[in-house]
C-alpha cells in the first residue's frame, strides 16, 4: 500500500518541485533603479509591473556624487541601471561600470526626437562603436527675463553686461558654468578645455560682470525668493524651464530665451550597470519610458525637456551646448572665487 503511494505521488510532486522553481524564479524577477527624483514616478513603475511581472525598487539620488558613491562603491553590483547625465557617464565607462545596450532591445529609442535618435550625433552616449547610454531628457541653460522691465526680447548672454541692467542681475554660484557659458560669449568654441590665457580673459569679464549682479544664488526656490523681493530683470537661469515653470506658477511676469551663441544645456541618460542582473528587462524599463506619453508627462511635471515629444526647452533652431567635464575643475572654482571677493 505504502509501495503504491509512493509511485502515485512521485509525480505530483515532480509537479510541485517544478510550480515551487517556477515561482521563486518569477519572484527572482527585480529592477534595481537608481534615479533623479521625476525619473521613475508610482504611476510609471506601477504600470511597468503590470506590464513585466517584475518588481521595481527604485533608489533617489540627489547629487551626481552620490550616484557615483553608490554605483563604484558596489563595483555597479548593487543596482541594474542608473540615470546619469552625458558628462557624467564618461568616468563610468572609463572604470568598467557600465554595460553596452542592445538597440534591439529598444525599438522605442527609433521614435526619439531628431537631435537624439541619431546616437552617433549625440556626444558621450557611445564607445568604441557601442552604445552605454540612451537619452532620456534634458535642459538648456538660459536667460530668464522680466518682460516688464527687459522690453525687446535678449537674444544673448550679452545682456547681462548691459549698463542699463545694473544691480538687476542674478547669476548663478558656480566657477564651472560661469567661465563656460562666458567663454561661448567671448566666441571660444570649446569652453570646456580653456587654456591659461583664455581663463584670465574670462576672469576679467566676470569681474566686470559682477559690478551689475545684485546677487548670486544656489538653489531655484533661492532665486525665486530674491526675485520676488528685489527689483530683478535678468536671470541667468541655471534650472532651464524647471526655473521658469517654478517662477511662472508664482505669477511672474518672465520669459526665457536660450541665447544664438549656444546655451550650455545637459543630457540625462539610462545606463545599465556592469553588474546588470537581468539585461533584458533592464532594456525593457528604457524602452518602456520612451513612450510619447511618459515623455510629455515628464515634462508637465517637471518642466524638463523630453527626447521623444516636443517641449519648450528648445526649439529646432536653437543651439545647445551639452556639458562635458572641464579641464581643471579646481582651478575653475578657485578663480570663481577670487572674482566673487574682487572689490
Amino acid at each position: 500500500m505504502f509501495g503504491k503511494w509512493v509511485k502515485r505521488s512521485l509525480p505530483v510532486m515532480a509537479s510541485v518541485c517544478v510550480l515551487m522553481s517556477m515561482a521563486a524564479g518569477a519572484e527572482a524577477k527585480e529592477l534595481r533603479v537608481l534615479a533623479w527624483q521625476g525619473y521613475a514616478d508610482d504611476d510609471w513603475v506601477k504600470e511597468f509591473e503590470a506590464k513585466t511581472g517584475a518588481d521595481v525598487s527604485v533608489v533617489f539620488i540627489g547629487t551626481d556624487d552620490e550616484i557615483w558613491a553608490k554605483i563604484k562603491g558596489s563595483e555597479g553590483k548593487d543596482f541594474d541601471l542608473f540615470a546619469v547625465n552625458t558628462a557624467q557617464l564618461q568616468r563610468y565607462i572609463d572604470a568598467g561600470l557600465t554595460t553596452p545596450i542592445d538597440l534591439d532591445k529598444v525599438p522605442n529609442q527609433k521614435t526619439q526626437l531628431p537631435i537624439f535618435n541619431d546616437l552617433t550625433k549625440v556626444k558621450g552616449v557611445m564607445r568604441d562603436g557601442k552604445v552605454h547610454a540612451i537619452p532620456f531628457c534634458f535642459d538648456s541653460i538660459g536667460l530668464i527675463y522680466d518682460t516688464n522691465k527687459v522690453k525687446t526680447p535678449p537674444t544673448s548672454m550679452d545682456v547681462l553686461w548691459d549698463p542699463q541692467y545694473k544691480g538687476k542681475v542674478l547669476a548663478y554660484d558656480n566657477g564651472e558654468h560661469n567661465f563656460s557659458f562666458t567663454a561661448l560669449t567671448m566666441g571660444i568654441q570649446d569652453p570646456f578645455n580653456l587654456t591659461p590665457e583664455q581663463m584670465d580673459q574670462i576672469k576679467k569679464k566676470l569681474v566686470d560682470l559682477k559690478s551689475n549682479v545684485l546677487s548670486f544664488y544656489s538653489t531655484a526656490d533661492e532665486a525665486l525668493q530674491i526675485y520676488q523681493s528685489n527689483d530683478v530683470a535678468l536671470i541667468w537661469a541655471n534650472y532651464g524651464q524647471q526655473q521658469v515653470k517654478a517662477m511662472k506658477d508664482a505669477g511672474a511676469p518672465i520669459a526665457y530665451v536660450n541665447p544664438k551663441e549656444g546655451a550650455l544645456a545637459w543630457l540625462d541618460t539610462w545606463a545599465l550597470t556592469s553588474g546588470v542582473e537581468d539585461k533584458e528587462l533592464a532594456e525593457e524599463w528604457i524602452n518602456f519610458l520612451l513612450q510619447k506619453q511618459i515623455g510629455e508627462q515628464l515634462s508637465q511635471r517637471t518642466g524638463f525637456g523630453n527626447t521623444v515629444a516636443p517641449s519648450a526647452n528648445a526649439a529646432p533652431d536653437d543651439k545647445l551646448i551639452y556639458l562635458e567635464a572641464v579641464e581643471d575643475p579646481t582651478k575653475r572654482s578657485d578663480l570663481w572665487n577670487e572674482i566673487k571677493a574682487a572689490q
